[in-house]
């Protein structure tokens, strides 16, 4: 058996995400801005960006890795969504919901025409 053959296909195991920023956001501190935060989630892991302070449009730039909590095969029945949650960090009380994105790793997967690094 070669790696040349169909029989050898490859399927991910882990996904990386970077939050890149965020825009628009409707304001919900004071003073008219966000002490915004990212949440991503896959499953049961999360990981949480820093807080971007006093700002509408933050800008984080940062990375988590996950791994899938089973093989992502073409026609499985489970199905593996990425979430990020935006938040405002409130002082008092509970945060605040700003907004929130997900999206179906099936669906990634299976577009063969996407590259398996976007």
């Amino acid at each position: 058996m070669s790696l040349g053959e169909p029989s050898q296909k490859w399927f991910p195991t882990h996904v990386q995400a970077t939050v890149l920023q965020a825009a628009g956001l409707q304001a919900k501190g004071k003073n008219g801005t966000n002490d915004a935060y990212t949440i991503i989630q896959l499953g049961r892991e999360k990981y949480s960006t820093s807080v971007a302070e006093k700002t509408l449009d933050p800008v984080w730039r940062e990375e988590a890795s996950f791994e899938l909590p089973g093989l992502l095969l073409e026609g499985n029945p489970q199905v593996y969504e990425l979430s990020f949650i935006v938040m405002h960090r409130s002082l008092v009380g509970m945060d605040k919901f700003l907004g929130q994105r997900a999206v179906n790793l099936n669906g990634v997967f299976d577009d063969k025409q996407r590259k398996k690094t976007e």
